[in-house]
């Protein structure tokens, strides 16, 4: 088994040589270096694979939130445990917001609770780490399998054009039958690994900032226009407020709202609402359709991935549209959900910050 190597910080010169004598009770044979100043922790990250740092919380010159901070920053899966004299139960919520895997009280400081909160930490922090690679190496394959399988679709899609075009009309009507609902097969496989290239890449992180909604359905509506046209659908916008989130996967989230409420309707002009809500620094963005509805037992399943309530034949679609919405919203820090009346439509809700610019104040004179 390899030497553990933990790192104390602490001002302190009294009560850190106390919390290294008790880590070595603890941990017997590791490696237990010390720093009095937080601004030279960084260095010595550069310089040891430390297998956890343990930190006082009240410094003069860094205290211990910021300094975790710093710490996750620069090493994402180096575990952290907080050690303070003072603090309550909001401290320990901040020190777990910064970073810190685990908070000891210097009042309960003995090789136990040293042992148990040094040992969790380092257990945590590689399930996480563990967790994360595999995830991206799982979204990695995804993403290479859903781009291979491309070309072997677009071949079928090609060869079947070839023989379409050698058989002459009347020929064979059954084997153009065929060749149809094989090029029509090839086509929903190719949206259905569009679509599950595109749910791989919602797990990436996205930036936010301020979107302009307007903007946005302007921009879904050009988009949209031949399809709302063939359909001879109307999309109507209300008053809509900015918020704050990715403008790429707003899009893609108003953009899927739009199209499933002019695909599932049955009504002579297909019709889609959007506005907006502002209360208490949130936005709540209502898309409203006119379309067939959705009967009440199935409002929780309609955002499960590859979940279709009607066959391909009465209605298009991969059955990801909505997943997507769900994801992309998710992935903004938002939440959405829906409410159906069958026959009278659909209307799905979109809650997101709302954008509250800041206020310069400036001195008066």
């Amino acid at each position: 088994m390899e030497t553990q190597i933990l790192l104390v910080v602490d001002d302190d010169p009294a009560e850190r040589s106390i919390l290294v004598d008790t880590i070595k009770t603890a941990f017997p044979g590791a490696d237990v270096r010390q720093v009095g100043d937080p601004d030279k922790v960084i260095g010595l990250i550069g310089e040891f694979e430390f297998d956890c740092v343990l930190m006082d919380y009240n410094m003069p010159q860094m205290d211990g939130l910021s300094l975790a901070k710093m710490l996750r920053a620069n090493s994402p899966y180096l575990p952290l445990v907080m050690v303070t004299g003072v603090g309550d139960e909001t401290l320990a919520a901040d020190a777990v917001r910064s970073g810190v895997s685990d908070y000891i009280p210097k009042s309960r400081i003995n090789p136990d609770s040293v042992r148990r909160a040094v040992s969790r930490a380092i257990h945590e922090n590689e399930q996480e780490k563990t967790i994360v690679e595999q995830r991206n190496e799982l979204e990695s394959f995804a993403y290479a399998l859903a781009h291979d399988f491309k070309q072997p679709i677009r071949q079928i899609r090609t060869f079947t054009k070839l023989i379409e075009n050698e058989l002459k009309p009347g020929d064979n009507q059954e084997m153009q039958q065929h060749l149809t609902f094989l090029s029509e097969a090839a086509r929903r496989l190719g949206n259905l690994v569009d679509v599950m290239a595109q749910y791989t890449l919602l797990s990436k992180v996205p930036q936010l900032g301020e979107i302009d909604l307007a903007k946005v359905i302007h921009e879904v509506r050009d988009a949209l226009a031949a399809f709302i046209a063939e359909r001879r659908g109307e999309l109507v916008m209300g008053a809509l407020p900015k918020v704050r989130g990715n403008e790429t996967l707003m899009i893609q989230v108003i953009q899927n709202l739009i199209v499933n409420g002019m695909i599932y309707n049955k009504s002579r002009v297909p019709r889609v609402e959007i506005s907006g809500e502002v209360e208490d620094g949130r936005c709540v963005i209502l898309v409203r359709d006119n379309g067939i509805g959705i009967e009440s037992q199935y409002l929780n399943e309609i955002f499960t991935p590859l979940k279709r309530l009607h066959p391909s034949s009465e209605f298009p679609g991969t059955g990801l549209g909505l997943t997507l919405a769900r994801k992309a919203v998710v992935q903004q820090g938002g939440r959405i959900w829906c409410k159906s009346v069958v026959g009278r439509g659909t209307t799905f809700y979109v809650d997101c910050e709302y954008w509250q610019p800041k206020v310069e104040l400036r001195a008066a004179g």
